[in-house]
């Protein structure tokens, strides 16, 4: 996982790296006779440095030879649009947010269901627009998952939601262990509020989904 990418901007390394359908039979609307028409639309992710998966317990090497322990990586993406050939919309979910850590979360995301159709397009916003991170003050009321405390100044609610938090340190002599006393700096990346617009992700993968299936987009952060 290379450091500088990341303070620059995590997102700018996610791309797609495959689409798979499974057994799973999603939700029907066939008026109750047990035929599905829908397929289910999941999105997972995966984390890697270079080809082998990444692991937060262990430093890697930045650009500039320095060892880099990750300790948090999170960020909210959310409008998930896709689209066939012809530029069609086959399948929206606008009103969707999910939570992606790298460290402790969850690996895979359910978005809804589709038509059976042919997706050429992938679009979706990877942090939060106004109304998400501006809305809600109070904690508790908030929806998941903008109810993540980690993901707030509880002191400044009025300044809006964390939607990208990358914490760490670079470590000076190779312990593995945060230690200012050893010339070991920590690092925090924290981007909140809405003044920024979030970043568009857009990925072409060509895949015929069916009905009764999962549809499953997948994510690569290296």
């Amino acid at each position: 996982m290379n450091y500088q990418k990341l303070t620059l901007m995590a997102f700018m390394v996610i791309a797609i790296t495959s689409c798979k359908k499974d057994e799973e039979v999603a939700p029907t609307n066939n008026g109750g006779s047990g035929t599905p028409t829908t397929a289910a639309v999941k999105l997972s992710y995966s984390f890697t440095n270079g080809s082998a998966a990444f692991d937060h317990n262990l430093p890697f090497t930045d650009g500039m030879g320095r060892s880099v322990r990750i300790t948090k990586l999170k960020f909210y993406a959310h409008d998930f649009h896709l689209t066939d050939d012809a530029d069609v919309t086959v399948g929206e979910f606008h009103d969707k947010i999910i939570l992606v850590d790298a460290i402790n979360g969850n690996s895979e995301f359910d978005l809804g269901t589709m038509a059976p159709e042919h997706v050429h397009n992938v679009e979706l916003a990877f942090g939060l627009d106004s109304a998400s991170s501006y809305g809600y003050p109070d904690q508790v009321a908030a929806p998941a998952p903008l109810n993540e405390t980690d993901m707030t100044w509880l002191w400044n609610t009025a300044a809006g939601r964390i939607f990208i938090k990358l914490e760490g340190f670079v470590d000076n002599d190779g312990d593995n262990v945060m230690d200012t006393a050893a010339g070991d700096v920590a690092f925090q990346y924290h981007a909140i509020g809405a003044a920024l617009d979030p970043m568009m992700g857009h990925y072409h993968i060509h895949q015929d989904v069916t009905a009764g299936s999962t549809f499953t987009i997948g994510l690569k952060l290296d």
